[in-house]
């Protein structure tokens, strides 16, 4: 609950911020107030958020810890009660891991949820304000918010798909990396030294060329939607010049929309640019949970 609060007021200094200073350049433009007034203002809040970031990070990174922490035991727990029929079929690199490595990745996924959620708020917030001043310069603003989920859900699949492709191959890396250095002995006595640098040089090879590409296809959105935003603020740009210069909206809601855009497409942007650790994360909840599951 505590978690909860913070974020939402570290979501609500964020939007008060451009709200303060695009009310400031309007009052300064009229002479009625002090530019002092308006920088403590903006000081007070950006405190207040600052200390309320504070503590969200604690709360948060402790009970992400503790989420962790129980998923790790839960699958640890889950792989020593198998019988040796599962490692005949599932190698003991790939077990551990899952264990280790997936269990981090599955914390970082519940890190960029918190903050994207955060991020949301703050915007939705701002949504409800600019309504009040310009309902049709705010549609403007969020036309864009349709085509990004559209061409956000046509993406998840192609990512999703390449991103548990390049995981299972580095899982398949390490797992002949562990079997390798566990029966070295068992291998030099052999002489298959040779054999087993093969081995794991294919490996090496295939993990390579499918993460180069899962990275050709997690960067294909990030230009798109730096595009798609370059042509909504050229759009605010001239319908909002056009409705202050007529008087419609003060110069200060014009800075307010400009302002407002960037905060509703950061949590778009924010999501795009760590894009490949939403997929990690995901696919390794998947791994994670099918290893506890398993029968």
């Amino acid at each position: 609950a505590l978690l909860v609060l913070f974020t939402l007021i570290v979501a609500g200094c964020g939007a008060l911020l451009p709200i303060i200073v695009s009310r400031g350049i309007d009052q300064l433009g009229g002479a009625g107030g002090s530019a002092l007034t308006i920088a403590g203002a903006v000081l007070l809040v950006g405190v207040v958020g600052w200390f309320s970031n504070w503590i969200a990070r604690r709360l948060a990174t402790r009970a992400i810890a503790t989420v962790v922490y129980q998923l790790a035991v839960d699958a640890f727990g889950a792989a020593t009660s198998h019988d040796l029929s599962f490692y005949d079929q599932f190698a003991s690199g790939k077990v551990a891991s899952r264990i280790t490595s997936d269990t981090q990745d599955f914390g970082q996924l519940i890190v960029l949820i918190n903050d994207t959620a955060a991020q949301l708020v703050e915007s939705l917030i701002l949504a409800v304000v600019l309504f009040t001043i310009d309902p049709i310069l705010t549609l403007y603003l969020l036309a864009i918010i349709p085509l990004v989920v559209v061409l956000t859900v046509l993406y998840r699949k192609l990512a999703r798909k390449v991103t548990r492709s390049g995981m299972r191959a580095m899982a398949n890396v390490n797992a002949t990396i562990k079997e390798t250095v566990s029966g070295i002995s068992v291998a030099k006595n052999f002489r298959q030294e040779g054999h087993i640098y093969a081995e794991f040089t294919q490996a090496n090879r295939t993990a390579y060329n499918v993460n180069v590409r899962r990275g050709f296809v997690l960067t294909i959105v990030f230009p798109t939607l730096n595009a798609m935003g370059g042509l909504i603020t050229a759009a605010l740009v001239f319908f909002g010049g056009l409705s202050a210069a007529a008087g419609v909206v003060t110069v200060g809601a014009w800075y307010l929309f400009l302002m407002s855009f960037d905060r509703f497409l950061f949590p778009v942007l924010n999501l795009a640019s760590f894009f490949t650790q939403v997929q990690n994360g995901l696919s390794a909840a998947e791994r994670v949970f099918a290893l506890i599951d398993a029968e």
